[in-house]
């Protein structure tokens, strides 16, 4: 059977991921949590909102693992709204797949494949040209294997492994 084609795979540094549920909307909540966020210099990584109007709304978010504790303070200070539960979960990663064409059948496979293996998904991004799914740290290169293995990735292509990490600045242009 030939293999589905893939464009590539990216990776990222260790994460960690903060779930938040809510019972209202959480537009507000998404901007203040930036903003709050921002002001430490701590970058979001990954986003993504679930709204279920029947029960909760959620908020997933992921930043460097070595934000973990200011991030926890912000949030548990600043950043939760009255009725909203946060729980949290250190040394995550993301990997990131560029699908060819099909990416239903590239999804399930990979959950499939992933499932087969114990490799965690705890959770799953989708735009138009990227699937990212978040799984613990320690999986990542076992979640690479068993990409590599059920997909065909361009010739002369390994997976992006980043090196470096950005920081925002404290230097602010016209000062």
């Amino acid at each position: 059977m030939e293999k589905l084609k893939v464009g590539g795979l990216k990776q990222s540094l260790e994460l960690c991921q903060f779930d938040l549920r809510g019972p209202d909307s959480s537009e507000k909540t998404v901007s203040k949590i930036s903003k709050l966020l921002a002001s430490e210099k701590t970058n979001i990584e990954f986003l993504t909102y679930n709204p279920n109007s029947d029960k909760y709304n959620q908020l997933i978010l992921c930043v460097s693992q070595d934000k973990f504790s200011s991030t926890s303070e912000i949030l548990k200070r600043d950043g939760s709204p009255t009725g909203w539960q946060i729980t949290w979960r250190e040394h995550v990663g993301i990997l990131t797949v560029f699908p060819h064409h099909s990416a239903i059948k590239i999804l399930g496979v990979i959950m499939v494949s992933w499932g087969t293996q114990s490799i965690p998904i705890h959770g799953i991004a989708t735009s138009l040209s990227a699937i990212s799914f978040v799984t613990d740290y320690h999986c990542i290169d076992k979640a690479v294997e068993a990409i590599q293995h059920s997909f065909q990735l361009p010739e002369n292509r390994a997976p992006l492994k980043p090196e470096i990490r950005y920081y925002q600045s404290d230097i602010v242009k016209g000062e």
